[in-house]
């Protein structure tokens, strides 16, 4: 394998980027595990109305996947929220874009594509649940297995865990690049 290298402005090469990667899960795979989160929370909320916040950017493309195989009555928000305001240390959940849907009394499912840390994840969680939702659960497609951050066993469901290592593709991004792939790479 070859190194990533800037180009003239700074920015990485995609080309390069996948050329120094490789698939870790692919579409099959992957498709698997939204289909296996997709049951258990089919069986959880059974038909009970259901909102669906995806966190931006990255749990686009998992939440859509995720969405059309729920069958209970869903409406379906977003939020973009930030920690690092420019820094590289997580301070006080800014939104930049909050929920927009009355959240009160409702079933709340946070989907996110990745669960690292979970600090950025539980701050959104805890402005929900400022907000009188009745219940809040959390999804994402990917955990990654280290013991920095909140406990593995903070989400209620996973897709796939995967190693303490740079993963993109399925909303996870290399340098902002390659979210849309249907497979999960591994930059080497």
């Amino acid at each position: 394998m070859g190194t990533i290298s800037d180009s003239e402005d700074g920015q990485h090469d995609p080309h390069e980027l996948l050329k120094n990667s490789r698939v870790i899960f692919n579409r099959d795979e992957v498709k698997a595990a939204v289909q296996k989160m997709a049951d258990e929370i089919n069986q959880f909320y059974g038909d009970e109305p259901l909102i669906l916040i995806s966190v931006l950017t990255g749990a686009i493309i998992p939440a859509a996947w995720l969405a059309t195989k729920l069958k209970m009555p869903i409406q379906m928000d977003f939020v973009h929220a930030t920690r690092y305001r420019g820094g590289l240390y997580g301070a006080e959940l800014e939104y930049r874009v909050p929920p927009r849907l009355d959240l009160e009394g409702r079933n709340v499912l946070i989907v996110d594509d990745i669960f690292d840390e979970g600090n950025t994840l539980a701050a959104i969680k805890g402005s929900v649940e400022k907000r009188k939702a009745g219940s809040v659960k959390m999804a994402v497609l990917v955990r990654k297995d280290h013991d920095r951050g909140l406990a593995r066993d903070y989400v209620d469901f996973v897709g796939l865990d995967v190693p303490d290592v740079y993963v993109f593709g399925c909303g996870m991004d290399a340098y902002e690049e390659w979210r849309h792939l249907d497979e999960i790479l591994v930059l080497e």
